[in-house]
């Protein structure tokens, strides 16, 4: 029997595989054309195009039907069988579809175009003198006659590899003696070339390529006119036969080359349905759809997002080979859009990763399209990274390089940004905005200024850690550690396991472990320059305090059962995530058992606002009040093992209606 392959690529770890029926007219045949349908939300998806027969109801009624006399001359001293090409096997897209055709009466070209094998020596004429000899097979419902919508459709069938009622429905004459699909199977079967009872193997490889935008030279928006073919590596190419199995499957290489080994299979790809009984290069290109106009169909864009997550992993694994990589999930569409709404309507409002293993990238070209923004994706990657092989307590939300945020943000996010730069071998971090040219921004993290430098700074602090792993000495720069130290910092069970917040001081202080003393003094350099100068993963003896003293000391130290410690909540930098919002309480627990904390106004300021608390240990919240309370205070009476645990106070102002200010808190611990 023909089996029926389909080629389709699976992006390994990133987005599953899911499938769309599609028909299109085809021209003088009865199948559809492959077509191609973007990536939807709310699930990850890859698309693939079934070929597939239409049914009665959707033949053209310009086909005039002709039932055909048997006959049973036979000319030749091969035997019959349903190889009307004569070239050695019997497929749907030749041999069935010269039956059909030369049932409904056509002849001369309109028979044989597009419908001969390339091994096939047969002239027009001798086609025709063939099927007047198969007409003697061909009434395989045993009606009397050979019928296009009977007969041929069913043999049709068959050769694409349907069985059972798939086979025969709809498709058998009321006057037919053979009605079972049993018995039909064993009717045509007994009737195949002998050459398929032993099919040949045969070789399919090529590459696989797809359309990659790059960024203008001397602008911060896309270049299309620039666009150049791109291997998709790491794609998992797979063959499955008529039964949806995988007979063979190959893993594209560093330049897009798959390869694997079938038997005698008819395929369909994302290219034109093609035949072959011969080995056979088959390359597939994905275009981007784009050449800066907006509306076409853009198949490139998954590959490309798979293509830059591909050199993060490529990333790691160079200074650690052993490294296994959980499932990710990235959902990408040309819906996703800036919009605030919902992540099923695909209204994101920007890129990023939702913990453990969920990437959303924008992709609605009317707003902002992010497939081909390398060093965006490979941030959001990091963050993944982040949660899986690493630490982090950066609770998220909105940033810019400007702005005075969370420790705990500042330095994820920067960290994101650096080692992006790394990743994509360029340390001007680049984002469009559209399709259209010039729009985007960028910024070079080989410059060391910063707008207001610090602890607290994201400009600051991926400027340190870029500097760290590069090559380029400049002012304060005069040290290149390659990548290797900083993922040893960051997958090292010290850095995991520490009990303070993380942030630079913790990565500081864990990577100068690794050094030489003369190296030490260039990392502090490094930060000085920034003006970060603390000490310890808690940043002891920082003086830096951005223009908010109520920001330091970074930690205060509280005992229980002792005297209250006071804490602020500022707002002048900005609200939720920002420098200032948050104070921070070092609690040594001395033994187990129940204490209570409490947060209370220290001040009639203080004493309507919707304070939160909250206790870590080691980087794990095991402890908040959370709850909406216009009052002032915040309690939480709680089990405590011994150990450091973190204590952190904060003020819910979602909506900025606090007046910008001081607002304090006194903290005490009773047990």
């Amino acid at each position: 029997m023909t089996q029926l392959f389909k080629i389709y690529l699976s992006c390994i770890l990133i987005i599953t595989v899911g499938c769309f029926k599609l028909e299109s007219t085809y021209a003088n045949s009865l199948f559809s054309d492959s077509l191609k349908v973007p990536l939807q939300n709310p699930e990850p998806r890859q698309t693939y195009t079934y070929l597939i027969p239409r049914s009665h109801s959707n033949i053209s009624n310009k086909l005039d039907q002709k039932n055909l006399n048997i006959q049973a001359a036979n000319s030749s001293n091969d035997p019959i069988s349903w190889d009307i090409n004569k070239d050695g096997n019997a497929d749907a897209l030749t041999d069935a579809l010269l039956l059909l055709r030369y049932s409904f009466g056509l002849t001369g070209e309109s028979l044989i175009a597009n419908a001969l094998s390339k091994n096939s020596t047969l002239t027009t004429t001798e086609i025709e003198t063939q099927l007047a000899e198969v007409l003697s097979i061909s009434d395989i419902d045993a009606d009397g006659n050979v019928d296009a919508l009977t007969d041929s459709l069913i043999l049709l069938r068959y050769l694409f590899g349907l069985t059972g009622e798939s086979l025969i429905n709809g498709s058998i004459s009321a006057g037919a003696k053979r009605t079972s699909a049993t018995a039909i199977e064993d009717y045509i079967s007994s009737y195949m070339p002998s050459t398929n009872t032993n099919p040949k193997t045969v070789s399919i490889f090529g590459n696989i390529t797809f359309d990659l935008i790059p960024f203008y030279q001397y602008g911060d928006g896309l270049d299309m006119n620039s666009t150049f073919t791109s291997a998709a590596r790491g794609i998992m190419v797979e063959a499955l036969d008529n039964n949806g199995e995988v007979v063979a499957s190959n893993i594209t290489d560093n330049n897009g080359r798959y390869s694997f080994v079938v038997e005698n299979p008819l395929y369909v790809t994302d290219s034109s349905t093609f035949f072959t009984s011969q080995d056979i290069v088959k390359n597939i290109h994905l275009p981007s759809g784009r050449n800066g106009t907006n509306g076409g169909i853009r198949s490139a864009a998954p590959f490309a997002i798979l293509d830059t997550i591909f050199e993060s992993m490529q990333t790691l694994l160079s200074v650690n080979p052993t490294i296994a990589f959980p499932p990710l999930k990235v959902y990408w569409s040309s819906e996703n859009n800036t919009s605030s709404g919902t992540i099923e309507d695909g209204d994101l409002g920007s890129s990023f990763f939702q913990s453990p293993d969920k990437i959303y990238i924008l992709g609605d070209e009317n707003s902002d399209t992010d497939e081909y923004d390398r060093h965006v994706i490979a941030h959001e990657w990091i963050h993944y990274f982040e949660d899986n092989f690493s630490r982090s307590d950066s609770m998220g939300g909105s940033h810019s390089i400007d702005d005075q945020l969370d420790m705990r943000v500042a330095y994820s996010e920067a960290l994101a940004n650096a080692v992006s730069g790394i990743i994509n071998q360029d340390s001007v971090y680049k984002d469009s905005n559209s399709f259209w040219p010039y729009f985007g921004w960028s910024m070079d993290m080989e410059s060391n200024y910063s707008y207001k430098p610090g602890w607290y700074s994201e400009n600051s602090i991926q400027s340190i850690i870029y500097d760290l792993y590069d090559s380029d000495l400049d002012g304060e720069d005069n040290i290149a550690l390659g990548f290797g130290p900083i993922f040893n910092t960051l997958t090292s069970p010290s850095y995991i396991n520490d009990d303070y917040q993380i942030t630079i001081f913790s990565f500081a202080k864990y990577l100068k472990d690794q050094q030489s003393p003369a190296n030490i003094e260039k990392i502090n350099n490094l930060l000085n320059a920034q003006q970060i100068f603390g000490s310890g993963t808690n940043g002891f003896g920082e003086t830096n305090n951005g223009g908010i003293a109520s920001t330091l000391p970074i930690y205060r130290q509280i005992y229980a059962n002792g005297t209250s410690e006071r804490v602020c909540y500022n707002n002048s930098a900005g609200i939720l995530n920002k420098f200032g919002n948050r104070s921070f309480l070092l609690f040594d627990v001395p033994s187990t058992g129940i204490y209570n904390i409490k947060l209370r106004s220290a001040e009639q300021a203080s004493a309507s606002l919707d304070a939160d608390l909250a206790i870590y240990r080691k980087g794990v919240t095991i402890g908040r009040d959370y709850s909406t309370g216009y009052n002032g205070s915040a309690n939480l009476l709680i089990y405590l093992s011994t150990g450091k645990h973190i204590i952190e106070s904060g003020v819910w102002d979602q909506d900025q209606v606090t007046p910008v200010g001081n607002y304090c808190f006194n903290v005490e611990i009773t047990r």
